[in-house]
């Protein structure tokens, strides 16, 4: 396939020119280079390379992207219009924002550079709104135009309707965010789109470096737990309630043998307890009360339980009981004879 060459040199004067057929556009392509050759009658001849740079004409206006533009401006925040102009360089390409024409006059004003219509510093408030027109739904218009720098300079207007509302102001950098993309929504979604991406991409990120360094430990998750020994010279108690039951009722007033008792810490016996006192006399009724009214006391006698033992401990501990019931009824005798007598 035999490539075409844009320009053409004149054999004799070396004057490089373009073909007939071709048109250049900086917008297109704005750099070219190729080969001449210089060639004498012997033969000899010499090379040498062109460099061509197309410079950029002004043939493109600016263009907003529709001819009716339709904004909600809440007070004290701007509101942006922008056109676009397509020539390569600048100044071709640099535009200049103004006010034609506005509904009502001298309430707006505008950002030549960036194209930012903001109301008035004195107008602050909806009721200032309110008096300057007399429409309920305060909708505002007016012609922007936007102008090039390049020569001759081309431009193009708009007509703007900006619906004027009043809000509670948010603060901070998210609100500011939002109330400069209100107007263009798919900055926001952008966004949005982009935090989202990331957390997946920190998410997955994340989860290879633990999958890495798990499969290189040839173990998915360690499992750790404590273990605890019991010493060896550690012993054990058990604890067990005797069930005791008694057969004769005298058994449940028996006395403490000593002798089978727990022994001290030096391995003497303790010493045997004295033997079990009357009690006191209750005081004398009055004289003139009869025997057969008077109350009789009856005598408590105190007593430790013990776990029944072998054969003969059971039998002396029956013996005693034996020998404790017979010095009861004794007592018990003896206190009746001396409350008789008196």
């Amino acid at each position: 396939m035999v490539r075409r060459c844009r320009f053409h040199i004149h054999p004799s004067s070396g004057l490089i020119t373009t073909q007939p057929w071709t048109s250049l556009d900086a917008e297109v392509r704005s750099k070219y280079n190729f080969y001449i050759k210089a060639e004498d009658s012997e033969g000899k001849y010499s090379l040498a390379e062109v460099f061509v740079t197309v410079l950029d004409m002004n043939d493109h206006p600016p263009a907003f992207n529709e001819e009716l533009l339709e904004k909600t401006m809440v007070i004290g925040a701007p509101v942006k219009v922008e056109a676009v102009d397509e020539d390569a360089e600048s100044p071709n390409n640099v535009i200049e924002y103004s006010i034609m024409t506005a509904d009502p006059d001298n309430a707006f004003e505008i950002n030549t550079e960036t194209g930012e219509i903001m109301l008035k510093p004195y107008i602050k408030s909806m009721e200032i709104v309110q008096n300057i027109t007399k429409e309920k739904d305060c909708k505002w218009s007016l012609v922007v135009q936007a102008r090039d720098r390049g020569s001759p300079s081309f431009s193009t207007t708009a007509v703007v309707n900006i619906d004027i509302t009043e809000a509670t102001p948010l603060k901070g950098p998210m609100a500011a965010f939002l109330m400069r993309s209100r107007d263009n929504p798919m900055k926001a979604l952008g966004m949005v789109i982009g935090i989202i991406s990331m957390l997946v991409g920190v998410t997955v990120l994340i989860s290879t470096a633990i999958y890495m360094r798990n499969s290189k430990s040839n173990r998915i998750a360690p499992v750790r737990r404590v273990i605890k020994k019991r010493p060896k010279d550690q012993q054990h108690w058990t604890f067990r309630m005797p069930i005791i039951k008694f057969n004769n009722p005298a058994d449940k007033f028996l006395i403490d043998n000593p002798e089978e008792g727990l022994q001290q810490s030096s391995g003497s016996p303790r010493p045997k307890p004295p033997p079990p006192s009357a009690p006191c006399l209750p005081p004398p009724p009055p004289s003139n009360a009869r025997v057969s009214e008077w109350q009789r006391a009856v005598p408590t006698i105190s007593g430790a339980l013990v776990s029944r033992g072998s054969k003969k401990a059971k039998s002396s501990r029956r013996k005693e009981g034996n020998i404790s019931s017979a010095l009861v009824s004794e007592l018990k005798m003896r206190l009746e004879q001396k409350i008789i007598e008196n």
